[in-house]
Parts: C-alpha cells; sequence; structure tokens
C-alpha cells in the first residue's frame, strides 16, 4: 500500500519508520524542514516516569491562579472562545480522580515497550544522542518533592517498572556536581532517558530515507480529499494519490481536517527553550527544578533548558522576557555549572506542543473517513510516545485492526 505522512515532527518521522519496516510504500509531506517545529524544541525528555496526565484534581484552579502571571510555569487564560471554553470545560471534567486514574493507566500500557522502541530505532541504523542517566529532580524546599512522591505512590501500585530513590541535598551533589547548595531534597528515577530531539529527527530522517522512503520538505499540504477508496493529496507544485493517510501534525492537526468537516479538540500550548554553553561541570543528568517546573538537558555541546505550558496558543513568537526567566530561574539549582553570562536571548525559541483536554492523544482511524489515520495531541509527551504511537498506526494501517492497547486513543467520546 501506499501511505502518506503529513507531517514530519517526530510522531511523523517515526511513523514513517514503522509503516517502512512493514514495507509500506511512504511519503512524508512536511511543511517546514525536518527539526524545525515543536519537536525539535523540546528538552527530548523520554520519560515514562512522568508520563500521567496534566488534566489532574486541582490543576485547573491552577492554571486560574497563574492566569495573568506572566511568569507562570502553567497559565490557563480565560478568552471568549467557544472552542476554547468547550475545551476548559472537557479538560475541567477530565481532571477528576476517576477520569485521571483511567488516563494514568491508559498511558502506562502504552509505554510498555517505550525504552525498547528507542533501542530497537538504534539497532536498525537510526544515529542520535541518548543519554540514560536517569532524572535527577531537585527542590529548594524540604516539601518541594511533594508531588513527585504522590506521583510514584500512584504508579507504582500500577506495576510501572520504574523505581525512584530520594535523596538529601548533599547526596544529590554528590551524584550531580552541577547541583548547587541551595537544593534541600532530590530524587533520581534511573528509568529515564533524554535525546537531543534535532538528532533523533535528523537520524530519522536519514534512516528513512536509506529506507527508501520519500521525505518532501517546505511541501504545504493545501487540501486532502477522498476520491473512490483513495485519498488525493494536492500540494503547490503537484498531487499525490494514495491508498493512506496518516496526519501528524501536532497543534495544526485542524487546519487540515476542517475541509473534510470535523474538528478534534487540540490546542495550541505553547513552550520555550534555549540551548547555552557554560562554565564549570555540566550537568550528568537531565534535571527537572521542581518549583518553577523547568527542564535541563544536557547534550554533547549544550544545556537546553525549557519550560512553560501556556494555555491557549496560536502562535510561536518568543518574548526576551521570558527567555531571560528561563536563566534567571535556574541558578538557584547549580553551582558547578552556570549559563554563559553573554548568551545571546535571541537565539530562545517556542513551540505550539498539541494539548487534548484528558491529556491523552488521538491515535486511530478519522471517524467516517475510511484509510484516514491520526496521531495528534501528545501535549509535553511526544517524544516518550512517539515510537509506541508510530507502532500502533502501523499495526492498525496494515491489519485494519485497532491494538488492546490503542482503544483508549480513539475517537468515540472524546470529540
Amino acid at each position: 500500500m501506499t501511505v502518506a505522512v503529513i507531517g514530519g515532527g517526530v510522531v511523523g518521522m517515526s511513523t514513517a519508520w514503522s509503516l517502512r519496516r512493514r514495507g509500506e510504500d511512504v511519503t512524508v509531506i512536511e511543511r517546514g524542514s525536518i527539526g524545525r517545529s515543536a519537536s525539535g524544541v523540546n528538552a527530548g525528555w523520554i520519560t515514562p516516569s512522568l508520563s500521567t496526565p496534566l488534566a489532574s484534581p486541582g490543576v485547573v484552579g491552577l492554571g486560574l491562579k497563574h492566569a495573568f502571571d506572566p511568569n507562570g510555569a502553567l497559565s490557563i487564560r480565560p478568552r471568549l472562545d467557544t472552542d476554547w471554553i468547550r475545551w476548559l470545560w472537557k479538560f475541567a471534567r477530565a481532571s477528576r480522580p476517576s477520569a485521571y486514574e483511567s488516563g494514568v493507566r491508559a498511558l502506562l500500557q502504552l509505554n510498555t515497550h517505550t525504552l525498547d522502541l528507542f533501542d530497537e530505532m538504534r539497532d536498525d541504523g537510526v544515529d542520535f544522542e541518548m543519554h540514560s542517566a536517569g532524572l535527577l529532580a531537585l527542590a529548594q524546599y524540604a516539601d518541594g518533592l511533594e508531588w513527585f512522591t504522590q506521583l510514584f505512590d500512584h504508579l507504582l501500585p500500577m506495576g510501572f517498572p520504574g523505581s525512584v530513590e530520594y535523596l538529601s541535598g548533599d547526596e544529590a551533589r554528590r551524584r550531580d556536581t552541577a547541583v548547587g547548595p541551595g537544593v534541600q531534597v532530590a530524587a533520581h528515577t534511573s528509568i529515564d532517558r533524554h535525546v537531543n530531539p534535532e538528532s533523533l529527527l535528523q537520524g530519522l530522517h536519514k534512516r528513512v530515507s536509506e529506507m527508501g522512503v520519500t521525505v518532501l520538505q517546505d511541501t504545504a499540504v493545501q487540501a486532502v480529499t477522498p476520491v473512490g477508496a483513495r485519498w488525493s493529496i494536492r500540494m503547490p507544485d503537484h498531487s499525490l494519490d494514495v491508498d493512506d493517510v496518516v496526519v501528524t501534525l501536532g497543534a495544526a492537526t485542524n487546519a487540515l481536517l476542517t475541509s473534510l468537516g470535523f474538528r478534534l479538540p487540540i490546542i495550541g500550548a505553547k513552550g520555550y527553550s534555549i540551548d547555552v554553553r557554560g562554565a564549570g561541570s555540566s550537568p550528568r543528568h537531565a534535571l527537572y527544578l521542581m518549583e518553577p517546573k523547568l527542564g535541563l538537558s544536557p547534550y554533547h555541546d549544550a544545556v537546553r533548558i525549557a519550560g512553560a505550558f501556556e494555555l491557549p496558543a496560536r502562535d510561536e513568537r518568543v518574548p526576551e522576557r521570558r527567555i531571560r526567566l528561563l536563566l534567571n530561574q535556574v541558578h538557584p539549582y547549580l553551582a558547578g555549572w552556570s549559563p554563559d553570562a553573554d548568551v545571546d536571548i535571541r537565539s530562545g525559541r517556542a513551540g505550539l506542543r498539541p494539548a487534548t483536554p484528558d491529556s491523552l492523544p488521538f491515535i486511530g482511524p478519522a471517524p467516517g473517513h475510511r484509510g484516514l489515520y491520526i496521531a495528534a495531541g501528545h501535549g509535553m509527551l511526544g517524544v516518550t510516545l512517539a515510537p509506541a504511537t508510530a507502532e500502533g498506526i502501523a499495526e492498525m494501517v496494515t491489519t485494519r485492526h485497532i491494538p488492546e492497547s490503542m482503544l483508549p486513543f480513539q475517537f468515540a467520546g472524546r470529540i
């Protein structure tokens, strides 16, 4: 069969890899260049430990509390927009304890083979930067790990395969020399990893091209139209007819689906990041700064600082104020390493995470449109969930069967 994957982010490129491994004739169509979307801006965390719904008890009140705080890590801003009001109402419903627990179980099941799939990519020749030292959560106050403790108290009885080790500040400093004297308590998860997301996308691009996948960059899809039992994809210079279409456009998914007569409750949530070099010994672990909710990812040539979750967002403008805040907020947590003072603030970037009300992605056949599949709405878990999503989509396309692990991510009752 011929399959078009529309969207060349981490979910789209992973899907192309999974489909091609099953023998499908695959074309990826990316409106920009591979690695320039939100997939290339994020912290690159592979964190089964943090794969829980943002929609959780108490989060709506917290988000509204910081609605007008320009420095808030999570902000939910009032807006007189019908789609946004409907989304927020569904988000509130999904934050109930019973819905939250169902979401945790669904994501736990989806993540069963996540780490194995990343290892399979490497074994298959996908060359990318990956680190397996785990995640080190740092808190300045004794109660700063309360959320983290509650999270693991919830995960472990469900069969979560990871573990957590709680550390004093001194123990954390012995574990990672970059940790500063202001850190009182810490937690280390051994199961988690992080990648350089640009290198992952470049590695996937190179590998799928070697496998025979056609990758079209800087190519906008103008329309997707059913033609008999097939699909016609119209682009500026030509059209492409295929048997199946997989839409992996993230926050831009609805721009394409509207022409087919339906919309998904996916909105953009803006996050920011900046890559910096610094003086001293770079962190050995991915660091999660608990109070400001920032992530630090050490790579071979830089450290990425990433954070914020602004709802709703429709543009990728980067206020310099936001990037300065990221840099200022990391200092109390670090000692052995600090960002260079002359870092170029203008190098900061923003991306739109595709957020759904229940914090679960849509992964499966679009209702009423045979041969059309959607994999979108992964929120902050795009890198973590990409390989498992890709495997699920590839199985559905090739067998027309929905695996049991994918049932919670279907459309019924969610749109």
